[in-house]
């Protein structure tokens, strides 16, 4: 059987002798991989043409594979929102993907109302688990009533119509009191802290570290302990261990953390740059990922998380309600401001209530996998789903390209990672001293 026959049955060849210290000469290993069927082996070229044909079928999950995937079909489906409450920000952070967005617009009460109460609906929704996300455009605290009428309102619709309600607060953490943390813990809104960790790269890229730790202090002092956000740069993709160490030190209660490599076309003008700062980046992660699970922490970022999930689209669409009272389908496009606006917009909001335009939610929420031939015959494509809607937009083709085998390298080292735990747990041997042990 040859490999595109396989693709089409979604069982994918990944070539790994490059990751394996090259355990026989001449050989070129595989890790033989069926992410439909949670299944994966390693074998080499003689392995895969005398086993295969064998285990094709226990590999191979029939039907439609969108069984397996969101079932978002249409707007009234979505579970997520995010609140946007203004565009007005007293950071001015060096990658800000809303930064031309700014501008002194904030929501209005009465259209943050309505978009909850359609949101909060149980003729909208039958499902049950929803999430609502109050974040940033701007800083979402420098709005704070608007935010709390937010929260409590949410809450009491949840309360009223049946509904479990998840909600977060994404800060830039420099504004923080007993008001906030109070109405906060009241409604288990869970903090989210944005945050570059290390006093230099925070002081550099986004300013304020003094006010940023003591909003950390507050919160754990309350038993609010937040998850912390740091953005890794070119100055930073080689100190996420440093990093790691300096918040376990610092901040010992707060467990979960997040280091999303920064999309910014300012900082990488070339595909090489990005590929260089890619290599430092998944290096670094990996290594710093490992550390933090020794310390009981983890250390996680979006690509990684989507390795254990299986995805046509590369990001949930959501309900995003922007501080015009426009309806995005992510809330990274914001601003009439930003080129894409009138492209990622698919609804607003007026006195007459919540309109949506089903045809142009259809059309954005329908870029997906299926929208690009070079996802076709890809590995990682079910983890992927097309990529992330933001650097889709903002990079070219060359800078996709870099991204794409970035995100193909991250699941072929974590697959590696988890086969390689697998032979230590059912042999005492790592994956290496395995496969001599067969050769």
């Amino acid at each position: 059987m040859d490999e595109i026959a396989l693709n089409e049955k979604n069982i994918f060849l990944i070539p790994v002798s490059d990751c394996l210290g090259n355990p026989a000469a001449g050989k070129e290993f595989y890790i033989v991989y069926a992410p439909l069927a949670g299944k994966m082996l390693v074998a080499d070229e003689e392995g895969i043409s005398r086993q295969l044909d064998a285990v094709v079928d226990e590999l191979t999950v029939s039907g439609d594979p969108k069984r397996f995937f969101s079932k978002v079909g249409c707007a009234a489906d979505l579970q997520k929102m995010s609140i946007l409450p203004n565009h007005t920000c007293n950071f001015s952070c060096s990658y800000c993907y809303s930064a031309r967005g700014r501008s002194n617009t904030v929501l209005e009460k009465d259209k943050l109302r309505t978009g909850l109460e359609y949101f909060i609906n149980p003729g909208r929704l039958r499902e049950r688990n929803i999430s609502i996300s109050f974040i940033g455009g701007g800083e979402p605290l420098l709005s704070w009533d608007l935010v709390r009428y937010g929260i409590e309102y949410a809450s009491e619709l949840a309360h009223r119509h049946g509904f479990n309600l998840l909600m977060t607060l994404i800060t830039n953490g420099s504004i923080m009191n007993d008001e906030i943390i109070g109405c906060l813990k009241q409604y288990e809104v869970l903090p989210d802290v944005s945050f570059d960790i290390l006093e230099d790269a925070q002081n550099k890229n986004r300013r304020h570290f003094d006010a940023v730790c003591r909003t950390l202090d507050m919160l754990c002092d309350a038993g609010l302990v937040p998850s912390v956000n740091a953005t890794i740069t070119p100055d930073t993709a080689n100190r996420m261990d440093e990093m790691l160490d300096f918040m376990d030190t610092r901040f010992p209660r707060i467990v979960n953390m997040v280091f999303e490599p920064v999309v910014s076309d300012a900082i990488f003008p070339t595909p090489r740059d990005l590929r260089d700062f890619y290599a430092a980046y998944l290096d670094g992660f990996m290594r710093v990922r490992r550390h933090a699970a020794q310390k009981g922490k983890t250390v996680t970022c979006r690509i990684y998380k989507n390795i254990d999930s299986l995805l046509e689209r590369g990001c949930p669409s959501k309900f995003t309600l922007t501080p015009q009272g426009d309806i995005s389908i992510c809330y990274c496009t914001s601003s009439p401001r930003e080129k894409q606006y009138a492209a990622r917009t698919y609804g607003h909001i007026d006195t007459a209530g919540v309109h949506i335009d089903d045809d142009k939610f259809n059309m954005i929420h329908g870029i997906n996998v299926y929208s690009f031939e070079k996802c076709t015959h890809c590995y990682a494509k079910w983890h992927c789903g097309g990529g992330c809607m933001c650097p889709n937009d903002l990079y070219d083709d060359k800078h996709l390209d870099e991204v794409c085998r970035f995100t193909c390298e991250m699941v072929k080292q974590t697959l590696l990672e988890r086969l390689n735990e697998r032979c230590l747990d059912e042999s005492g041997s790592n994956l290496q001293e395995y496969i001599e042990k067969l050769i």
